[in-house]
């Protein structure tokens, strides 16, 4: 079976269109007048950690680079100057108005998703590493995996 990463949909990268589908309901979500509902009000401060979150980990996903430090600093002010813009943009729409709360809340779930698929990359990273130790041949030629 071929990874997620490579599978190319009309020679684009699906995690590409992914990212892109993603961008464009988080920011149409936030660009609409909020809707009457029955439901009870909740606290939206999770929605936007949510939505970041899942932002900065497709754009985790996406991108590459061997200066780790560069690529997740970018996705960083990537997330947060477009959550500014998002915040600010909302101010235009009728019954929305800027929030610096969800601000924060877009910037802890940037965060959040850069540690989560920093920490996974190392585990993964060293898993894979120890597993081809496993399997490769010991000084005296043969195999270092038990039998």
């Amino acid at each position: 079976m071929q990874p997620v990463s490579g599978i190319r949909l009309f020679g684009i990268r699906l995690g590409i269109l992914l990212l892109a589908a993603y961008w464009c309901v988080i920011f149409t979500g936030t660009h609409l007048p909020p809707m009457p509902t029955a439901m009870p009000k909740y606290n939206d401060k999770l929605a936007h950690f949510s939505a970041f979150f899942g932002l900065a980990m497709l754009l985790c996903y996406c991108t590459n680079s061997k200066k780790l430090a560069r690529r997740f600093a970018t996705i960083a002010i990537i997330c947060v100057v477009y959550g500014a813009i998002d915040e600010w943009t909302q101010s235009f729409v009728r019954g929305r108005q800027t929030d610096l709360k969800d601000l924060f809340a877009d910037t802890i779930g940037t965060v959040a998703a850069i540690a989560v698929y920093a920490i996974g990359r190392m585990v993964w990273a060293r898993r894979k590493r120890g597993l081809m130790s496993l399997t490769k041949p010991s000084n005296s030629g043969r195999h270092s995996c038990i039998h």
